[in-house]
């Protein structure tokens, strides 16, 4: 018979094969992006495919010398903080007020978010852009930030509620006994106790708004203030793309999410869980 020490091991080398087999599908898509972007044009396209190629910078160096990518960059990081701390900062207040206030039909309420943040962009593109148009919003960057609250507000606000709702209504109580407002019960108390589930929140919130493409193509017509999916479309037409291009900036555009998943994992971890739970 197979002793219980040999099936503890059959079981960790098992699950280790899974993960690494897991961790190769997932990751390969990253190495052939990063790989690509380091190949000459004519290795890009080659067949059978050059796996490791002699590295060169060719298209990290026309990507910024001869492109606006930098300033695309730039924008897309304005863009996208602006959206995120107004989000963040509604959806904290609109949340705790679901959670804690005594408002008629809040469960209604709180479903309509719900229902908002499911509504395709496409069907919010009209009247976004004649709206826009009247108080002359269209090509702002302000306009554009304010075009992704449409689907960042109601996901932080969702979100949000349930990490509210999983602080105990007695700390907040208590910092009211001792004199504190419900507004200073809720900055001083219940906010540093929904950390991690902001910093959650926050960075999904700025990764939705970084990878859209539709509000950014249509709302900003000016190519300066392009944000980069829509500026990054161009370098592909129906003639030719610039795949060493693509990829390059691709693997630049990565580096952003890539590193605040990396320092704020643990954040992200503790407040995905957390959320999860209800006090």
């Amino acid at each position: 018979m197979i002793s219980l020490s040999m099936r503890k091991r059959f079981t960790s080398v098992r699950t280790y094969l899974l993960v690494a087999l897991l961790l190769m599908f997932v990751g390969f898509p990253l190495y052939w992006m990063l790989m690509s972007s380091l190949k000459n044009s004519s290795d890009i396209v080659r067949l059978p495919p050059v796996w490791w190629p002699l590295p060169t910078w060719e298209h990290y160096d026309e990507l910024f010398s001869v492109t606006k990518f930098g300033r695309w960059f730039l924008n897309s990081l304005i863009v996208c903080s602006m959206s995120t701390v107004i989000a963040v900062f509604l959806g904290v207040i609109g949340a705790y007020s679901l959670v804690r206030l005594k408002v008629p039909g809040k469960e209604v309420l709180a479903r309509s978010v719900l229902l908002a943040y499911m509504f395709p962009g496409v069907l919010l593109v009209i009247p976004l852009v004649l709206v826009f148009s009247h108080l002359g919003l269209i090509n702002s960057q302000f306009g554009l930030s304010l075009a992704y609250l449409t689907f960042a507000l109601p996901f932080v606000m969702w979100v949000m509620r349930d990490f509210f709702g999983s602080v105990p209504v007695d700390l907040e109580e208590a910092a009211m006994i001792d004199g504190a407002s419900r507004l200073e019960a809720l900055r001083d108390v219940v906010i540093p106790q929904a950390y991690p589930g902001i910093i959650a929140t926050s960075i999904f919130a700025f990764l939705f708004a970084w990878n859209e493409y539709l509000f950014s193509a249509i709302l900003v017509r000016d190519h300066d203030l392009m944000t980069l999916p829509p500026a990054m479309a161009n370098f592909a037409s129906a003639m030719d793309t610039r795949w060493g291009l693509v990829m390059a900036a691709s693997t630049v555009a990565t580096l952003p999410m890539a590193m605040a998943f990396a320092f704020l994992q643990k954040y992200l971890v503790t407040g995905i869980g957390a959320g999860g739970v209800k006090g």
